[in-house]
């Protein structure tokens, strides 16, 4: 016959060092996890922050066209002899562009002047900015949106 009394015997439970191990393990997976999710979060808040800056450059660009102040082949340049001030230029100075009230006025002086942004024509900052998700690019055009323009 069969021993009921093995058959039904209690196990003894598992020891506090497994119990330890489990715990640690789930704490692990978990940890891992959250890290995931929160540089996942950052990635997208990062893409938000640049589709923004690039709508808003759409609007400043649109806005320029509206006022006819937009030309594929215009140059931004550097303004030598006065501060906060940029040149728009083809073949001679169109245009003096003062950045002073600007959201990224001091940001975009020191990018031009700096030489990596400078006599790049508007075509080329408006690619920048929607193609290679420049932020720079788009400040450029956002500030010559809100900029007073003075004609040469």
């Amino acid at each position: 016959m069969i021993n009921l009394k093995k058959l039904f015997r209690r196990k003894k439970g598992q020891g506090a060092l497994e119990y330890l191990f489990m715990i640690a393990a789930a704490l692990i997976i978990i940890f891992v996890v959250v890290r995931y999710i929160s540089s996942s979060g950052q990635q997208a808040t990062q893409q938000g922050d640049i589709a923004a800056l690039q709508s808003q450059a759409e609007l400043a660009k649109s806005n320029l066209q509206a006022k006819n102040l937009w030309n594929d082949n215009w140059k931004v340049t550097a303004n030598n002899t006065e501060s906060s001030v940029i040149n728009i230029q083809d073949s001679k100075v169109l245009y003096s562009v003062n950045l002073t009230g600007t959201t990224y006025g001091s940001e975009v002086e020191t990018a031009i002047e700096s030489g990596n942004y400078g006599s790049k024509t508007f075509d080329q900052l408006y690619d920048m900015c929607i193609q290679e998700n420049d932020e720079t690019g788009c400040k450029i055009l956002i500030t010559l949106g809100e900029s007073k323009w003075i004609e040469k």
